[in-house]
């Protein structure tokens, strides 16, 4: 089955993010000790996802995994164009916030990398604007997108936050 006819749940793809290596969200389903899907089949997964919580994970997934980015380009003939569209809104949320994050993130990530910005110009975002701006433009593009009218910088400084507190969390308790 591709991952374009795969349809997964809330509590599946919440697990499968922490199998994946990512404990942002927490569900009622135990986390496999090894994925069941491939990096791509989650990013769809997501990607498709109607429940924002699972969605906005793409953030912290790229954020955290930034090799994750290689792939997005590959999977985008397997989504619709809606979601499509959610894709790219969310990897250049993790592309800007990465710049604003960078010097806390190589603190907490091994295999840190620069995310590519394939979607900014697509998208509106002025990429020689300071960070702020990029995310109030993605933020207007996005609710532009979608009809809803959010706080959509916040929510992803939020999905960033989130995760920047976890990984000082895990260091923590590794210390």
């Amino acid at each position: 089955m591709s991952p374009q006819t795969r349809h997964f749940s809330p509590d599946f793809l919440t697990a499968e993010l922490q199998a994946h290596g990512l404990q942002y969200l927490v569900g009622p389903q135990a986390a496999p000790s090894s994925p069941r899907v491939t990096i791509e089949e989650l990013l769809v997964g997501l990607a498709r996802q109607q429940d924002a919580r699972l969605r906005s994970a793409l953030i912290p997934l790229f954020l955290q995994q930034p090799h994750v980015g290689e792939v997005v380009s590959l999977i985008m003939k397997q989504l619709r164009p809606q979601d499509q569209m959610t894709l790219k809104v969310y990897y250049t949320a993790a592309v800007i916030l990465q710049n604003e994050l960078e010097q806390k993130l190589r603190e907490h990530i091994m295999h840190w990398r620069p995310l590519p910005d394939h979607y900014s110009e697509e998208l509106g975002v002025d990429c020689n604007a300071s960070i702020d701006t990029r995310l109030q433009q993605l933020g207007a593009r996005h609710a532009q997108l979608t009809g809803l009218t959010a706080n959509w910088p916040g929510t992803y400084r939020h999905a960033a936050k989130r995760l920047i507190r976890r990984l000082q969390q895990e260091a923590r308790w590794a210390a």
